[in-house]
This record gives structure tokens, sequence and C-alpha cells, in this order.
């Protein structure tokens, strides 16, 4: 009986952990936690209902994917994004993605561009309202989809750890004006040249759209320095 208890109050750690990473990890992927802010332990608990010790895990959990630094006895605070890292991720998600959509184009389906294209419907809707964090959650369906299509349904998850950098650029971007309709636009442009069965240009299509994120980087450099190291 001592074993079972064990084991079950382990597991309901293990969860609450893993729920305070996912809150964690949201927030600082949408720059709702901004580069350079603190991340007090007992704050967070409280917030979220829970003791430190699932905070606590769900910070280590983080550093290690780059997203959090920690200063042993000191504190923890979300990382400011390194340039270098986000130039690295958009180099291996434009290689990995373009030849994706190189393979999709060069045995187009109907039931593929057909997917493809009821996702864009979705896209304009979130396009039209406005809709930052739902065009954000779709603009990360299609990308998934592309693999799932392409007969690589693990992929996606396997360049996870990769995006979450482009990620953060991408947000603190997406706010300007007119930046939603430009990225439903390149989407539309990548399924067109699917659906027409031009492998290179639909690669080289995805690899632009992707690419964007560093001159992005840039000009997010420039205006806002206190995020980036």
């Amino acid at each position: 009986m001592a074993d079972e208890r064990q084991v079950s109050e382990g597991a309901i750690s293990n969860r609450r952990s893993d729920s305070v990473f996912e809150v964690l990890l949201a927030d600082i992927v949408k720059v709702a936690r901004r580069p350079g802010e603190p991340l007090n332990k007992d704050d967070i608990a409280t917030e979220l209902g829970v003791s430190r010790q699932p905070v606590t895990d769900a910070i280590n959990r983080l550093a290690s994917l780059g997203l959090v630094t920690v200063i042993p006895q000191v504190n923890s605070y979300v990382s400011r994004i390194s340039p270098a890292d986000v130039i690295e991720s958009s180099f291996l998600r434009s290689a990995v993605e373009a030849q994706v959509v190189h393979e999709l184009a060069s045995h187009p389906r109907k039931p593929v561009v057909e997917q493809l294209r009821d996702q864009l419907a979705l896209q304009v809707k979130l396009v039209a309202a406005n809709e930052v964090d739902g065009f954000h959650e779709a603009d990360d369906a299609f990308h998934r989809m592309l693999s799932e299509l392409a007969g690589l349904p693990g992929l996606w998850d396997q360049i996870a750890a990769a995006r979450l950098h482009l990620v953060r650029v991408r947000r603190l971007g997406l706010p300007r004006p007119g930046r939603l309709a430009i990225s439903y636009a390149e989407h539309s442009m990548v399924v067109d040249e699917i659906e027409a069965g031009r492998p290179r240009k639909a690669a080289n299509t995805i690899a632009q759209h992707i690419r964007y994120n560093e001159g992005e980087l840039r000009r997010l450099q420039k205006d806002l320095p206190q995020y980036f190291l």
C-alpha cells in the first residue's frame, strides 16, 4: 500500500510539473512573459495553485530548452533571445520544410491540396478578425500538416525545440500591421506551387517564407534591443 501511495503521489507531482511547464512555455513563446523578465517561484506557485517543487521542475526543463536562465541561489528569468539561435533555427526549418514541400509538389494529389485549402480558409477568417493567437495556432497547424501529408508525421515534433526560438521572434513581430495577411499570402503561394506540381518553386517559396524571420530579427534587435543578447 505504501509503495502504491508513493507511485500515485509521484504521478500527481509529475502531472502538476507538466501542467506548470506547459503554462510557462506558452507564456514565454507568446511573449506574455518577456525576455529578461524574472520568474518568481513563489508568485508562480500561488498563481497556478501548486507548491514550489512543480515550478522548480518546470523552470529546469525550460532552462534545458534555452528559454530560461537560472542563477543558482539568486533567481531565474526568461532568457533573452539569442540571434545566433534564431538564425540556426531558421536555417534548419527552412531546409527541412523545403524538402517536405518539394516532395508534396513532386507528386501533387487533389486530396492533399483540398486539405491545405481548407486550412487556408480558416486562416482567412483569422486574418479578417485580426486574431493573432488564433492565427499563430493555425500557422503551426499548417506547417505540421505539410509534414503529415508528406508521410512524415513525427517530423514536426523532432524540430520542435528549434522552432521555439523562431516563434518568439515571430510573436514579437506579429502585432505589426499587415503581417498576418502577408503570412497567409505566403502560405497560399506554397499551396499554389504544390498544386501546380512545381517542386523547386514550392521549396523556394516556403524557404523564403520561413527565413523572413531573419529580417524580422534584425528589425526587432533595433527596435527592442532589451529583449536580445
